[in-house]
């Protein structure tokens, strides 16, 4: 529930970001992009680089949507709204991505293997002196640093990788909120977004938790969960837009786009599993083969970690969808 609520909290002071101006939706964005990243690397055990390649990555993406167009922050057309250069930034933080991701596979594991190396050569104790070979039989154990190190090399790659990508979703609000010219209000499309993603989450997660304080929650009651939150994201929205020059259909179809996404989202990440008796995560067991983790999909790196996931990716992955909506609707 607490993620629910976290949701929206984050989803109204979005809200009313959009609706005081660029700057300020920009302002609450970074700052969601960069916990959202430090969240994820977390989560996926990533080095201390992969985080601030992330938050830049973000930073980067946001100032280009706000770079001026045509004398006016952030005023870039209806038909070139920055977009483009968002996807430039995109690919240029990937090749850093990959560039830093060689460095540390070069530079760091590569000297530690061939400082072990050496230190076995020659040392009757540990190995041959001609071949540096394992005195015994067993493996010799710094022929597995260089495996290990490409794992963690490669580990770090995904959280990074994808560190990257669901930040710069969440720039899709402010691409949306930025373009001139626009056929509908364009504050208004964000946040009936908003308002949609938000009800979708804390409805979802209200129906889980109630069933789950009357005896556990089936993986049924889940689904319902976001079945039912994202019908009510849809009335929310319709509910804004009709309060709004944006009018309700219009609203509703973006905050269902915006609903669907964060249940989906909601759905994956609340999956429950086996439970022991005091209430956490039950092992995984020869007598439970199909046991699942209760964190869903990622297992996160701390409580705060995982709530902060569970509260920012449907918001981040909801963006997208509410700006190829909002790009579509009629005027």
């Amino acid at each position: 529930m607490a993620v629910g609520v976290t949701v929206a909290v984050l989803a109204t002071g979005a809200a009313f970001a959009a609706a005081a101006g660029p700057w300020v939706l920009a302002g609450v964005l970074l700052a969601a992009q960069i916990v959202l990243g430090w969240a994820w690397t977390c989560s996926l055990g990533a080095s201390a680089g992969t985080v601030v390649l992330v938050a830049g990555s973000a930073l980067a993406g946001d100032l280009a949507v706000l770079w001026p167009g045509d004398g006016v922050a952030g005023g870039h057309g209806y038909d070139d709204n920055g977009i483009g250069t968002v996807a430039g930034v995109i690919g240029v933080s990937l090749a850093v991505t990959v560039l830093y991701q060689l460095a540390r596979r070069v530079y760091r594991p590569g000297r530690a293997v061939a400082s072990a190396a050496t230190a076995g050569a020659g040392d009757p104790a540990t190995g041959d002196p001609a071949t540096g070979a394992p005195a015994t039989g067993d493996a010799d154990p710094a022929a597995a640093r260089p495996s290990r190190a490409a794992d963690r090399v490669s580990g770090d790659m995904a959280a990074a990788l994808g560190g990257v990508a669901v930040t710069a979703f969440l720039t899709g609000f402010l691409v949306l909120r930025s373009e001139a010219a626009a056929p509908n209000p364009a504050d208004s499309m964000v946040i009936a977004g908003l308002v949609g993603v938000g009800t979708s989450v804390l409805v979802g997660r209200l129906v889980a938790t109630l069933a789950d304080l009357g005896g556990g929650v089936a993986r049924a009651v889940v689904l319902a969960g976001a079945a039912v939150g994202a019908v009510a994201g849809a009335g929310a929205g319709a509910l804004y837009g009709s309060l709004t020059d944006l009018g309700a259909a219009r609203a509703a179809a973006l905050a269902a786009a915006g609903a669907v996404a964060a249940g989906c989202v909601s759905l994956l990440l609340g999956r429950p599993g086996p439970e022991t008796p005091s209430g956490g995560p039950g092992p995984e067991t020869p007598s439970a083969p199909d046991a699942e983790p209760r964190a869903g999909v990622l297992a996160p790196g701390g409580a705060l970690a995982g709530v902060l996931l569970g509260a920012l990716l449907p918001i981040a992955l909801a963006a997208p969808m509410v700006y190829l909506v909002g790009r579509q609707l009629p005027g």
